[in-house]
């Protein structure tokens, strides 16, 4: 009997993940009660009993092999330095590195060299970070701890590589309130780096692995708001002035609605969503102007090759819009979220579909959730509650309804995994949270007409999956029939969960080798332009 149930309880574990509804949220981690210290277990160790304390703006990451990565935040009062990694096909968290407790100073080394030692200080509050294409970790600046356990704006730039477990201090400097050195507009210089900042978390890897990162605060000496856009060419170790004024507290210039003009700018700005579409361009949504009282509800592009930015959604107003919403999963093209900052839980959908959650207007905080299409440039309203400060509905642990739903936050971290569904994570309403959620998206809400590599949206289930020979004695194939066209992503399990290889192929017809398996049964999940094809399980011999 012990058997039986060692083997059953995987199987309707990945069975869970792969059907819960479309449109429906998932409590799946963490606590439902406010303010949690977490629990750290051993470093480096997996275990169900994990997760990080409640947190706000923390830093985060999704690997290259699709697990999840949190580094620091803050209770307000204490910063944290640790980094966390979860799996979510197992739906558990590590403590990876870190001092463990709070308001810790930096350990630098020397710049450009790794060590097990080196550690950014502890810090929060709006660290932008990104991911290469080598699946290397990076973040700058924010506000937390340096050298010397001074704490202010830093703008220290790390990466971290994930095999090896350790952080390189790359560039800036490794004291509070460094001023930039912009040099000039558009020329790549080694001198060049960007003044201490926070709040300006949300961030873009463009297609030819530079690093971009928008506006932000400062703190020293004036309390202003940045306009700055910036790259950084991680083969040449150089940062580029690319956009925006070198002052703080630039005005937008609106110019005139959908056409991009070299003039045009979203001013200086903090706290806000972005993304970029298959063509490489920068998207920003809404963020605070000069004061948190001045919030945005507007929606910006930056097209790379021309260097130039276009309003595309939203008011030119400076202060709160109250939006109009519309009916839950019908488009309009006057549909428009309200005004909100520190609404960094974002993501991307397939055919330029940009996904936003929540975020803040001061004392009115939102649950909402949104969807913006880039090919109609209209927004959707697809979840949550129009009405602010709503609390959540957390269900029971693990199991999908429809009327669960995290409640009104801002400050949180987002994550899609492999397989196309949403994460979010911790935030903060006046309490703190340390709940993870996953969200299904539904592919009729909004209604799409979108083509993917040429078929269309309502095919995709049209799919089997076959393996054979079974059971695996040296070579079987998994044989995939789909209706999709795109990348195929194949994970292997065994059964505790675990991961046991994962698979990219353009070939629909894929080789089981024996070699890579131990003897005994294995689970497997298909998945093609991030949509689930479905998931079985095979033996070995």
């Amino acid at each position: 009997m012990k058997v039986i149930l060692l083997y059953l309880f995987p199987l309707l574990f990945l069975f869970n993940f792969s059907f819960a509804q479309q449109g429906d949220w998932t409590w799946m981690n963490g606590d439902s009660t406010a303010n949690s210290l977490g629990h750290y277990g051993t470093q480096g160790v997996f275990d169900s009993l994990n997760t990080p304390p409640a947190l706000y703006e923390a830093c985060e990451w999704t690997d290259k092999n699709g697990n999840f990565w949190l580094f620091g935040g803050t209770t307000g009062f204490n910063d944290y330095g640790d980094l966390w990694e979860f799996n979510p096909s197992i739906n558990q968290w590590a403590w990876i590195k870190g001092p463990g407790i709070t308001n810790q100073p930096g350990i630098y080394g020397t710049q450009g060299i790794s060590s097990p030692t080196n550690n950014p200080g502890c810090r929060a509050w709006g660290v932008p970070t990104w991911v290469d294409t080598s699946g290397n970790l990076w973040l700058f600046g924010g506000a937390g701890f340096d050298i010397n356990g001074g704490e202010s704006n830093l703008n220290d730039l790390w990466e971290y590589n994930i095999s090896a477990n350790e952080w390189t201090w790359i560039k800036g400097s490794d004291t509070i309130n460094n001023p930039g050195v912009y040099g000039i507009i558009g020329i790549e210089n080694l001198l060049n780096h960007p003044g201490a900042r926070y709040e300006t978390n949300a961030t873009w890897t463009d297609n030819n692995n530079n690093l971009w990162l928008f506006g932000g605060k400062e703190i020293n000496p004036l309390h202003g708001v940045f306009g700055d856009l910036w790259k950084y060419n991680i083969t040449n170790n150089a940062w580029t002035w690319m956009n925006g004024t070198d002052t703080i507290n630039q005005l937008a210039i609106y110019g005139t609605f959908r056409i991009p003009d070299t003039l045009n700018t979203p001013g200086g700005r903090a706290c806000y969503s972005t993304w970029i579409d298959k063509n490489g361009d920068l998207w920003l949504f809404a963020g605070s102007n000069l004061s948190s009282s001045q919030t945005k509800n507007d929606m910006w592009k930056y097209n790379i090759a021309t260097k130039t930015w276009t309003w595309m959604s939203g008011t030119n107003l400076n202060l709160d819009t109250i939006g109009v919403n519309g009916n839950k999963c019908d488009s309009n093209i006057n549909n428009v979220p309200k005004s909100r900052y520190e609404n960094r839980a974002r993501w991307t959908l397939n055919c330029d579909n940009f996904v936003t959650f929540g975020g803040t207007e001061d004392f009115f905080t939102s649950n909402d959730l949104w969807n913006y299409s880039v090919s109609t440039n209209e927004w959707t309203w697809i979840g949550g509650s129009v009405v602010n400060n709503q609390g959540g509905i957390y269900g029971s642990k693990t199991i999908s309804s429809p009327i669960n739903v995290p409640g009104s936050r801002f400050g949180s971290v987002s994550w899609k995994d492999i397989y196309g569904n949403l994460w979010m994570f911790g935030g903060n309403n006046s309490i703190l949270f340390n709940d993870m959620w996953r969200f299904v998206p539904d592919t009729t809400c909004p209604v799409t007409s979108c083509i993917l590599e040429g078929i269309k949206e309502n095919l995709i289930n049209k799919s089997e999956i076959i393996v054979y020979p079974d059971p695996v004695s040296s070579i079987s194939i998994l044989q995939i029939q789909s209706n999709l066209i795109g990348k195929v992503i194949i994970n292997f399990y065994d059964i505790l969960g675990q991961d046991v290889l994962n698979i990219e192929s353009e070939n629909h017809t894929i080789t089981i080798n024996r070699k890579d398996f131990n003897a005994g049964m294995f689970f497997y999940r298909v998945s093609i332009c991030g949509e689930v094809l479905g998931s079985g399980k095979f033996v070995t011999e």
